[in-house]
């Protein structure tokens, strides 16, 4: 233990100096020492070879390196120790090449991994006993390698310099071959040297450009003896054995191919270097998939699409996006929807449901779309634009039968709706509305169906009705449903009116017969033909009542009164007892007559109501020749003829309390859908002309080309050139515009 003293004085009497002197001669090496030292430093390296003891202890020839490194032998030991390693890597590499593939002592790729593995691991004990060169001699050097890297560019030199590189790797892919053919392989050799080449920089150099030659060889061969016999797809199929020599089916092809992705992405990760797995999977993709994408579309997607094979269809949707092939898909999508819409649309025997077929495969492709296609916008584009091709192939049909569609399943008992949520039917059919060109075309019919439904009071509700305009609205802004807007607005205000009204007949019941009046702005509403019909003198007064009560809130307003679109509730007594009978207001009319005669001829009824033949007789037919017969005629028939006898069946029976007896139709449902066509098609004629003069208002004159260009873009509806050219004429004749007299495709503007 150390104690703290204080120091004493100085010692007194003479003080001895320590006195330096140089040797006399400079100390010198034994005779032999360097090369007795390297030499057993060489025996050490050939024993560590021969995985044999070395004759001294590691130590010992860790001191012997140091010692010969002080004395400036740095170079010698490294020249020594990579003569050594070349030597020693010759003769190994000779005797491996010099065997056959298969050997008794093992194959060729046994005897190089077992070389390369005993190799790496004798370097390194060598480095251990070199370790004072690597970090004096090696750092000084310039251009000096150390140890290790020595020892690994010893190797790649036997390699490079002799054929055996070649060999390797062709040994190489003949495992990964194998192993590609579903047999046996020696994957620890292969990960082995697939390792060694990484190691010594020979991989990207010589054995990747080999692997991937190879590995398109391959899968030429495969895709040509696979593409080449592909069969037509079946709805349902198994799935084929990867070396399945039997024909496929398109499905079953992209499924193989799915499985050699995940097969080579396995084999990547697993002995193959990380940079490998994008060109060995691009080369695949190119040799299986890019190179015949054609032939697959063409083989089978309308099939596939038809059986709505999702999961095939996601396979090839994947497959064909990694080789940049959607635009083929969009090309073959694209034609898929128009031919199976055109087939709709273009057959008039399946007009009674076309809509619900459209809807139908709207959703199916929808399903596509969002379950195969990943809701890809190129392709969602496509579909659209087809869907709106083939919906407008056939002028006004599709515009005629999607409101008629919006009609039967809004209009109240309807029972094919009558479990499916209606607001997301109408969602889905305004998807279908949105496609269609003929909008006006649509409008008029709707409107007509529309006022139907409000008069008769056959709509489910009138929250429904105002969602379905307002959908329209969002689609078409609101001058395209100001109409439509316009006739709920009579409805709400007629419910308001009749109300106060009901209440005044109710304070005056001598002429209480519950008389009801509908209020509609012609404007909105379509325009209908007046009916000659002299009504009973009870409906009279309280019609003449009604015009006074509404002329003294609402002076200077004209009404015109419609009969043929109102209806009544008769109390009919029979034999059989009273009967409540819902009828229209023509078949009330005449059925009243017979409360005062018990016989009328056709001559008389027509005389009492004024009704015009055509009328009268499908009248009188709906009474006495249809399901409730409750007038009888002579002679009996289900035609009405002008010289029949009609008289109240007293007779009449039936079990329920309250009946309807309906119209018998006209038809005229062709004429009806004609007129309203024409009255569409004049009113785009009008449009026309309207464009046309606003155009070469503003440009004062211009060419045919383009006033057609800006005059298309303008309307929203389709016109085809001979129809602008007859509008064009119409104009130049009322001389609103002219020809130039030098040039007769420049039209001017005359004000």
């Amino acid at each position: 233990m150390w104690a703290n003293k204080r120091a004493g004085p100085p010692a007194v009497g003479p003080q001895k100096r320590l006195i330096i002197k140089g040797l006399r001669a400079i100390p010198a090496l034994p005779e032999n020492y360097k090369t007795d030292t390297l030499a057993r430093l060489q025996s050490a390296i050939q024993a560590i070879q021969l995985s044999q003891p070395t004759p001294q202890g590691l130590e010992e020839l860790y001191r012997d390196c140091e010692g010969l490194c002080l004395h400036k032998f740095g170079s010698d030991i490294y020249a020594m120790v990579q003569a050594e390693l070349g030597a020693y890597t010759r003769q190994r590499l000779d005797e491996i090449n010099h065997l056959s593939d298969a050997s008794v002592g093992g194959s060729v790729l046994e005897l190089t991994t077992q070389f390369w593995v005993g190799y790496t691991q004798q370097l390194d004990m060598i480095k251990c006993i070199f370790l004072y060169l690597d970090r004096t001699y090696v750092l000084q050097s310039a251009n000096v390698a150390s140890l290790w890297s020595m020892g690994l560019n010893v190797v790649r030199r036997c390699l490079v310099d002799t054929d055996i590189k070649s060999r390797l790797i062709r040994l190489v892919l003949g495992e990964v071959a194998k192993e590609r053919d579903g047999k046996s392989a020696d994957q620890t050799s292969v990960k082995c040297l697939v390792q060694m080449f990484v190691d010594l920089g020979l991989y990207s150099q010589f054995f990747m450009p080999s692997l991937i030659d190879a590995t398109r060889d391959y899968y030429v061969k495969e895709s040509r003896r696979l593409v080449g016999s592909l069969v037509a797809t079946q709805p349902a199929e198994g799935p084929r054995p990867t070396n399945s020599a039997s024909a496929m089916s398109v499905p079953q092809y992209l499924t193989h191919v799915k499985l050699r992705i995940d097969e080579e992405t396995q084999r990547a990760a697993l002995y193959l270097s990380p940079g490998s797995k994008a060109p060995l999977l691009s080369t695949i993709l190119a040799e299986l998939v890019e190179k015949h994408t054609e032939r697959l579309l063409t083989t089978s997607f309308d099939a596939m699409v038809d059986a709505h094979m999702l999961a095939d269809l996601a396979n090839m949707y994947s497959l064909l996006s990694s080789v940049n092939q959607l635009d083929a898909l969009k090309r073959y999508w694209a034609v898929y929807v128009k031919k199976v819409g055109l087939r709709l649309v273009q057959a008039p025997e399946l007009d009674v449901g076309l809509v619900s077929d459209m809807l139908a495969m709207k959703q199916r492709l929808d399903d596509v779309m969002k379950s195969a296609f990943q809701s890809n916008s190129m392709l969602a584009h496509a579909l659209r634009d087809s869907f709106e091709d083939f919906i407008n192939s056939r002028r006004s049909k599709p515009a005629q039968l999607t409101a008629k569609f919006i009609d039967q399943s809004i209009r109240s008992g309807n029972r094919s709706t009558a479990d499916e949520d209606i607001d997301s039917l109408l969602n889905r059919v305004v998807v279908i509305f949105r496609f269609i060109h003929d909008k006006d075309l649509f409008e008029a019919y709707y409107k007509r169906d529309l006022a139907k439904r409000l008069l008769y009071n056959k709509s489910v509700s009138a929250d429904t009705e105002r969602s379905m305009v307002q959908k329209l609205r969002m689609e078409c802004g609101p001058g395209f449903t100001k109409r439509l807007e316009g006739m709920l607005r009579d409805m709400d205000f007629t419910s308001d009116l009749d109300g106060k009204f009901t209440n005044l007949q109710e304070a005056q019941e001598a002429n209480n017969i519950g008389f009801h009046v509908s209020i509609l702005t012609q404007a909105f509403w379509p325009t209908y033909e007046p009916m000659p019909l002299t009504i009973p003198r009870n409906v009279e007064l309280a019609q003449e009542q009604f015009v006074q009560f509404y002329s003294e809130k609402h002076n200077g307003r004209k009404l015109y009164w419609q009969p043929n679109l109102g209806t009544c509730l008769l109390k009919v007594s029979f034999d059989e007892g009273p009967k409540e009978l819902s009828l229209t207001i023509v078949q009330g009319t005449v059925l009243l007559l017979f409360s005062e005669h018990d016989e009328l001829s056709y001559q008389q009824i027509q005389e009492n109501t004024g009704l015009e033949d055509v009328e009268l007789m499908r009248t009188l037919q709906s009474l006495a020749c249809g399901k409730y017969r409750v007038l009888a005629k002579e002679p009996k028939g289900r035609d009405v003829a002008g010289t029949d006898v009609f008289t109240f069946n007293a007779a009449f029976t039936s079990p329920q309390a309250r009946i309807k007896i309906g119209q018998i139709l006209l038809k005229e449902a062709e004429k009806e859908s004609k007129e309203v066509e024409e009255h569409i098609q004049l009113d785009r004629m009008y449009q026309v002309d309207a464009a046309i003069v606003r155009i070469l208002k503003a440009r004062k004159r211009l060419d045919h080309t383009a006033l057609m260009t800006e005059l298309l873009s303008r309307l929203k509806f389709n016109s085809t050139s001979a129809e602008v050219k007859e509008r064009i004429e119409t104009l130049i004749e009322r001389d609103y515009i002219k020809r130039d007299d030098a040039d007769p495709s420049l039209y001017h503007y005359l004000a």
